[in-house]
């Protein structure tokens, strides 16, 4: 009789403590849920008209000093949830999506503007942005190995079919993922157009961005255009670079922003006019980005500010980039 009480007290532990850990793991997700935007398989979670929008405060900040200043933490807060969570695909996304923030608004956007003096410093600068622009790729890649085993392997590889059929798996659902994960490669391969490993494996993220894009062709006002813009004209054609393809994707990218977004003012100004000597051109595209109202759009505020203010260095710097005969 004891023998049998035993063994009744025994399965109701087990049960009371499958129970506590199944709580604790709902919790772990709603948690994650709300904290990412998306649910445990990475999908977008639709908001409710009234509903809060909790990255206003972030993006829709008009001040980029203070949320520099902040980012850091919470791209290791992420961090932390992305750890005791590990299957929720919407903070590992997430995850990646900030440390390829953080390696451009904290590290390479001001290294950009360090003089020719300090050289050393900027290119110290460039490595440690590189390092958190494959950080976060690397957190979506394991995302999407996960649902496709072999993903990564193909994607990584210069076989094209290889890379063809990892790609035909992204859904609507992956865009958001696939933009960081594929813009994240390339503007890591521009910080450093030598490496050997990025160079043979660039056809995975241009293929990724080219299926987003197919997918959701007006996603983030045409950011995913505009990443394939500045790839397409500056990349040798050897490895993939094609102007014509570069000036298709900017008209895409103006259309689905609706001249709205000043990032492809300055991506034209960079990658068509500054390399064809077209100095008016130059100008003309700046100024048009520095005529945006960011308060037209509060849910890209953050954005535009930013944007504007490489605007506005750029035009202050004209004369470094074109030769006054």
């Amino acid at each position: 009789m004891k023998s049998l009480v035993k063994t009744f007290a025994l399965l109701a532990l087990v049960a009371l403590s499958a129970s506590f850990f199944s709580c604790k793991s709902m919790i772990a997700n709603k948690l994650g849920d709300a904290a990412s935007g998306s649910d445990k398989k990475g999908a977008a979670i639709p908001k409710k008209a009234d509903a809060p929008d909790m990255m206003m405060a972030f993006m829709g900040e008009k001040d980029p000093k203070i949320i520099a200043e902040v980012l850091p933490m919470i791209v290791k807060m992420y961090e932390i949830l992305a750890l005791q969570n590990p299957s929720h695909q919407g903070l590992q996304i997430m995850a990646g999506q900030l440390n390829v923030m953080y390696g451009n608004l904290c590290v390479q956007t001001p290294a950009e503007s360090l003089p020719i003096t300090e050289l050393e410093k900027q290119v110290a600068e460039f490595n440690r942005a590189k390092y958190h622009y494959l950080r976060g790729r690397q957190y979506i890649l394991d995302v999407f190995e996960s649902r496709w085993p072999g993903f990564e392997k193909a994607f990584l590889s210069s076989d094209a079919e290889a890379v063809k059929a990892a790609v035909s798996n992204i859904t609507k659902d992956d865009v958001n993922a696939a933009y960081w994960a594929g813009g994240a490669s390339l503007i890591s391969w521009s910080l450093d157009p030598l490496d050997v490993d990025a160079l043979s494996s660039i056809q995975g993220p241009v293929a990724l961005l080219e299926k987003a894009a197919s997918l959701d062709p007006n996603y983030s006002k045409g950011a995913i255009w505009d990443a394939l813009c500045q790839f397409y004209t500056a990349a040798p054609i050897d490895f993939g670079g094609d102007y014509e393809r570069g000036l298709e994707c900017y008209e895409k990218a103006l259309k689905a922003s609706g001249g709205k977004a000043p990032g492809i003012y300055i991506t034209y100004a960079q990658s068509v006019c500054k390399p064809s000597g077209d100095r008016d051109g130059f100008i003309e595209n700046l100024n048009k980005a520095l005529a945006i109202n960011p308060d037209d759009d509060p849910s890209s505020r953050l954005m535009c500010v930013l944007n504007q203010q490489k605007a506005q260095y750029l035009l202050d710097h004209v004369d470094d980039y074109f030769v006054v005969w």
